[in-house]
């Protein structure tokens, strides 16, 4: 009498075969990725009842470009500093050699109060540096305020949370008198804008007509969409930075002074 083993049959071979991408792709999937630490400050005073925390980690690999946030996380803190966080991010996001940073600010609806002032360094391999102490804006002794007004010359960095693309700068500049121009990388824009506080209404944009490469022809119609929907503003003067929000707050623009 003969033993027979049993056989895998065709059909079951070819099952296998099918599935064998997924347990490849399951095996390759990133794990969850965080970084925990705090958010303080020296001053012996109290947070404002509507604070928020707002923690960020960027790309800092390029010393003259603007840095890339990886991810963010706002808190609504329940007592006093230090408050704690956790950033959780997409660790495929994180590349080697370069570098990586934490950022902070404290705000007061649009006012900001404190924020980073250097370099908290953390996915170098060495221990984190996520303990942040943020300094008080104004408070430094003998520093002259720098300008708080949206007037003057910007670069465009992100619209719509797209970073800008094109050879040429995507560029902002706004008159004291309200009057816009700029470029999203092709074409010449123009228009004016009414500011009141922290207010704005750009109003209708009207444009050059040369034919540009699809992509920045994309870009324009967002820029001049972005700029035309703006209802208010995020200014912090130490920084240079401006957003530009629509009537539901989200961010439409980012911009930093030239």
């Amino acid at each position: 009498m003969t033993d027979h083993q049993p056989l895998l049959s065709r059909r079951s071979f070819a099952g296998l075969l099918a599935l064998a991408p997924l347990f490849a792709a399951g095996g390759a999937a990133a794990a969850p990725a965080s970084l925990r630490g705090s958010v303080s400050y020296r001053e012996r005073i109290a947070l404002p009842p509507g604070a928020t925390v707002t923690v960020r980690l960027i790309d800092v690999s390029l010393a003259d470009a603007p840095s890339q946030t990886i991810a963010e996380t706002t808190i609504r803190p329940r007592g006093q500093v230090p408050v704690p966080f956790v950033l959780r991010y997409d660790d495929r996001d994180i590349r080697g050699r370069r570098s990586y940073a934490l950022s902070a600010e404290i705000r007061d609806r649009d006012r900001l109060l404190f924020t980073t002032t250097r370099r908290y360094s953390v996915l170098t391999g060495g221990r984190d540096d996520t303990d942040l102490v943020l300094e008080r804006v104004g408070a430094g002794p003998g520093r002259p305020e720098p300008e708080a007004g949206i007037d003057g010359s910007w670069l465009v960095q992100e619209i719509r949370g797209e970073r800008v693309r094109g050879r040429r700068q995507a560029t902002l500049e706004i008159s004291r008198e309200g009057r816009v121009s700029g470029n999203a990388g092709c074409n010449g824009i123009g228009g004016e804008v009414k500011i009141n506080r922290n207010r704005v209404d750009f109003g209708r944009m009207i444009s050059t007509q040369m034919a540009c490469a699809p992509d920045i022809m994309r870009q324009e119609r967002q820029f001049i969409e972005a700029l035309e929907g703006a209802r208010s503003f995020r200014l912090e003067p130490r920084r240079g930075a401006l957003e530009l929000l629509d009537g539901r707050g989200r961010t439409a623009m980012r911009l930093r002074r030239a």
